[in-house]
């Protein structure tokens, strides 16, 4: 067994990498008996560079009963580790879209996201409607973003934050050009139960109920920055479970 101290010794690559080792290995053991079966779809093996119908993008190959779960705007200090505490139950990972100024505010949160084996993507800088505003200060917020994240996760720019998710899928031909440009990875997604809008959990819920009824596949988007959506999260985890749903989770 390695030793923890040596392996915080190795570094942020080191210490992200025993993490997702670690928590495919739980869920590979058995650890959590009754939870949602995962699988790993690999990105770049696959050659997708961008996904997501509501963006009217392709779809993900994803079979029948398969979910990737998504949380945008985030990270945030009072709610994201406690999304973080209900996947880590459940054996389970998602994609992080995380605003670079609140990672920047938050790094310690950023970073404990990564720790825990899931996926980072970029989300703007300050969250703005890119299609709305000058192109050359979307372009600004598309890479400000990146960097932030980058940073806030990695402490290094070396280590690339490809994922990019469009602030409420607001793009353009000419945006999603420059994001081609920038080689990012253009992530919509397929489902949402509306949590942004601050209803209870039930009624966030009931509205992810009827979508999932006409769409049997597909990128599930919450907002870890809400509060109940830390509610809804274990909700939406046992509906999922209840039609035999699988999770995907993405990679780079």
């Amino acid at each position: 067994m390695i030793a923890v101290k040596h392996v915080i010794s190795l570094g942020a690559a080191t210490l992200f990498a025993f993490a997702v080792w670690s928590g495919n290995a739980k869920a590979a053991n058995g650890a959590c008996p009754g939870e949602l079966p995962e699988r790993t779809l690999s990105l770049s093996q696959a050659k997708i560079t961008r996904f997501g119908t509501l963006q009217k993008l392709p779809p993900l190959p994803l079979e029948k009963g398969e979910y990737v779960l998504s949380f945008d705007d985030g990270p945030r200090k009072t709610t994201t580790p406690k999304i973080l505490d209900e996947l880590r139950a459940a054996c389970l990972h998602a994609t992080f879209f995380m605003v670079g100024r609140e990672a920047t505010k938050f790094p310690f949160v950023a970073r404990e996201v990564a720790e825990a084996g899931h996926s980072i993507g970029s989300h703007s800088f300050s969250h703005k409607r890119l299609k709305d505003i000058p192109y050359q200060e979307a372009l600004l917020e598309m890479k400000l973003g990146q960097a932030a994240v980058q940073w806030a996760v990695f402490r290094t720019r070396s280590t690339p934050v490809r994922l990019f998710r469009f602030p409420e899928n607001a793009a353009n031909p000419d945006l999603m050009e420059a994001a081609a440009r920038f080689d990012m990875i253009v992530a919509s997604y397929d489902v949402s139960p509306e949590d942004w809008r601050g209803d209870a959990p039930q009624n966030s819920l009931r509205r992810l109920r009827q979508r999932l009824n006409t769409v049997d596949r597909g990128v599930i988007v919450m907002h870890d920055v809400k509060d109940n959506t830390v509610l809804l999260l274990p909700m939406v985890l046992d509906e999922l479970k209840a039609r035999g749903a699988k999770i995907v989770h993405l990679v780079e």
